[in-house]
């Protein structure tokens, strides 16, 4: 016959099971969400990347064309420096709409989206 006290050491030991049980599904779903957003964020530099370096090709073929049609490349390439200096300096202006709030959007989006 079970006494009172073996009810309350299987119900300790139940709970101590469920606490574990807990632990380990908060602990997949914090490795979930941290896996997501560090891929989206890997992905996003990958793109960065390209294109970057595209951007890099077509302003060095902006500044050879328009050099070649004021006969001097010199003068083409400080027009497309001008053009970025200009949109550096808008950027930088609006860094906090353009940039700030939507990259803390994106990681405040994938680190809360339930998953799991």
């Amino acid at each position: 016959m079970h006494t009172a006290i073996d009810h309350i050491e299987t119900l300790v030991a139940k709970a101590g099971e469920l606490v574990e049980t807990k632990a380990a599904i908060w602990k997949l779903k914090a490795t979930g969400k941290m896996a997501d957003t560090g891929s989206s964020l890997i992905t996003l530099v990958a793109i960065v990347c390209c294109t970057t370096i595209a951007l890099l090709i077509i302003s060095i073929g902006a500044a050879f064309l328009i050099g070649t049609a004021l006969h001097n490349t010199g003068a083409g390439f400080l027009i497309v420096g001008g053009f970025y200096l200009l949109t550096g300096f808008f950027i930088w202006i609006c860094r906090r709409q353009l940039i700030k709030e939507p990259l803390s959007n994106l990681i405040i989006r994938k680190l809360t989206h339930q998953r799991l």
